[in-house]
């Protein structure tokens, strides 16, 4: 820290002028954030951050940063991952709080808005220092993203955004380093601070997995948080997937009835399962087995096929049953639904399909069917409004 640029990790003294220096120390004070991170049991080391501006006014820059530092700081005590997690999370947050702020005081202040939150403060740059014993040295030189599909247009939707950034705090606040979800943890932090989605795909796989096991594990000391339905479809909706030179909205395929049904099939045969609380087995490594046969067409349709039947074969058996209890009945999932499914495969690749199955399949907010029969029609598709 006492070298112009972090282009070292030596702590020799530098020849540089006295208001230098001063600049350096009162830029860090003002716009910097430090915080010491849990590397190991007893050793820690320091990470130091400051935003890269882009767009926003030096006042609101202070106040946003401010409230940030005082009143919602990351912490440090789980790990490197979740720290820039959370560093980004909870930025977004008091970025959007001043938003909400200025809407709520100021007619017509919106329009001021309506671009994403990377358009506003496009990074995040900065330098981890390793520890030393005594002293700490200069490990790396980092720069972390701002999600591009934060972008609220409306009022409301600023509120959405608010539930969807606290929903997801949620998920990432349990999961540290030293229980052994460091992959957990990079996954998600590389989708938070990229603009891709398919880094998302990434995390959602192996979260649906760890998922599954915590619910299936009756010692667990909690249960997992989830993904919730409203939240999906916010977000997807600001991501446009390129297509043969085009531009996919991908609620083509996330509104579309058979995605919806074998989606929540996944739902009820995975998240929403159990023996002793429901009535039936619940499915084990489902996602990925589907995630790794998503890059051939064939061999997806055949693996979705295989568990469809399955499915099929555990609602004869048990749907009886369960109308006797009046239990909760599973969806019962059709031929048009399959083929529904392979159409889209076919219009916008396997991969995508997949990819957005098993993100939905494993989210909250699918609610129970009301009635179920053999032939699919009368099968509501009840999706809840979840505001957890």
């Amino acid at each position: 820290m006492n070298r112009i640029k972090a282009d070292g990790n030596k702590v020799d003294s530098q020849k540089t002028d006295w208001l230098s220096l001063w600049l350096i120390a009162g830029g860090l004070f003002t716009f910097g954030i430090a915080e010491r991170i849990k590397i190991a049991e007893r050793v820690y080391d320091w990470r130091v951050v400051v935003l890269e501006p882009q767009d926003i006014q030096l006042s609101k820059y202070r106040e946003v940063l401010n409230k940030l530092r005082q009143l919602n700081p990351p912490s440090g005590g789980h790990g490197i991952a979740r720290f820039d997690a959370e560093l980004i999370l909870r930025f977004c947050q008091e970025l959007l709080n001043h938003h909400q702020i200025i809407v709520n005081t100021e007619e017509d202040e919106f329009d001021d808005f309506l671009q994403s939150v990377n358009h506003f403060v496009s990074s995040f740059i900065g330098t981890h220092f390793g520890s030393k014993g005594q002293v700490y040295g200069v490990k790396e030189v980092f720069s972390l993203g701002l999600p591009g599909w934060i972008s609220p247009k409306t009022s409301e939707e600023l509120a959405d955004y608010h539930n969807i950034l606290t929903e997801h705090l949620s998920i990432v606040t349990t999961l540290s380093a030293e229980e052994g979800h460091s992959e957990l943890l990079a996954a998600y932090r590389d989708f938070i601070t990229s603009t891709s989605l398919e880094n998302f795909f990434r995390f959602q796989v192996i979260y649906a997995d760890y998922v599954v096991k915590y619910l299936a594990d009756s010692k667990a000391k909690f249960f997992p948080r989830l993904f919730s339905l409203n939240g999906l479809n916010l977000m997807v909706k600001n991501f446009n997937h390129p297509q043969n030179d085009q531009e996919l909205n991908l609620t083509d395929i996330t509104q579309d009835l058979g995605f919806l049904r074998i989606a929540k099939a996944i739902n009820s045969a995975t998240v929403y399962a159990g023996k002793d609380e429901h009535g039936w087995d619940r499915i084990y490594g489902l996602a990925q087995r589907l995630s790794s046969q998503a890059g051939s067409k064939k061999d997806f349709i055949i693996e979705l096929s295989i568990f469809l039947a399955s499915y099929e074969n555990e609602n004869l058996r048990i749907d009886e049953e369960l109308k006797k209890k009046g239990k909760a009945r599973r969806i019962w999932t059709t031929k048009d639904d399959l083929d529904g499914i392979i159409n889209l495969i076919e219009n916008h690749g396997s991969s995508l399909v997949a990819n957005l199955l098993i993100a939905y399949g494993y989210a909250k907010g699918w609610g129970k069917s009301k009635e179920a029969d053999k032939t699919g029609v009368n099968s509501e598709l009840e999706i809840e409004v979840d505001n957890e």
